[in-house]
């Protein structure tokens, strides 16, 4: 009977030592299986990571280059044709397209960041839509200026003082002939009276002639002030460019390179 009990007893322990194992075991499957997905979900998931950075990466670079794109356009625009146009029109107007464009890719690169960038791209836009906008406004002061005075001295001015002068001219003529055919006093000859007056009239003609001249000349300086004073707007305003152009490049750059992670 000891015997039977004993042997009893120990098929229990065994039994029981086999289901500790065996749990034991188990738990230490599961723990590496939870481990091991842990592990992937991290792979999955820093790989992830490394292929967002890397589409953000490029989707910046491509806007980044589209924006320095039209940039360039306008700058080439700028210095072969000048500032035609006006802002408010883009038919037969590059530049405004152009700077049209260039706001458009400014946009996209707000989208996709950083803020510094977008900021920069923001104000060089900003810069070339002044540019148009103050090319307008000369266009538009030397369009109500130019014409209208341009017409005025050939067609007014100009004949006046061709008149003036031929009248001066026959009035002297005509005094020279009366000085060398009389030989008694210049107010005695009866001619005379008539020559003063072609003398005075040719004269009065000068005066009116001279007088529609500087009234020309007067009208062509305050245009050329109001005319200066624009293009030193202008100058100023492509000169703080330069300054606006390495600030987004330099942040550009910073961008690009810290935008993918490192594996």
């Amino acid at each position: 009977m000891r015997e039977l009990v004993i042997g009893l007893l120990a098929a229990v322990f065994g039994l029981a030592g086999t289901v500790v194992g065996a749990a034991v075991s188990a738990r230490a499957a599961k723990k590496g299986a939870l481990l091991s997905a842990q592990a992937t979900v991290q792979q999955v998931h820093d790989q992830a990571t490394v292929d967002q950075a890397h589409w953000l990466r490029q989707q910046r670079l491509q806007a980044y280059e589209g924006f320095l794109g039209a940039w360039d356009e306008c700058l080439r625009l700028i210095g072969s044709v000048g500032l035609p146009g006006d802002f408010g029109s883009t038919e037969g107007n590059p530049l405004k397209q152009a700077a049209d464009r260039m706001t458009e890719r400014a946009l996209r690169i707000e989208i996709l960041g950083p803020a510094e960038v977008a900021g920069a791209a923001d104000e060089l836009a900003d810069s070339i839509r002044r540019d148009v906008q103050i090319a307008t406004k000369l266009k538009d002061l030397t369009m109500s200026t130019l014409p209208e005075a341009t017409d005025r001295m050939t067609t007014e001015t100009t004949p006046a003082m061709a008149g003036a002068r031929d009248a001066m001219q026959e009035a002297s003529r005509q005094m020279r002939e009366l000085v060398a055919e009389s030989g008694r006093p210049l107010h005695e000859h009866p001619r005379a009276p008539e020559v003063i007056e072609a003398v005075e009239r040719a004269q009065q003609l000068g005066d009116a002639a001279t007088v529609r001249a500087n009234e020309d000349a007067n009208r062509v300086s305050i245009f050329l002030d109001q005319a200066s004073t624009i293009v030193l707007e202008l100058k100023r305003n492509q000169d703080a460019r330069a300054g606006i152009r390495r600030q987004f490049t330099t942040a550009a750059r910073h961008t690009l390179a810290s935008t993918v992670p490192d594996p």
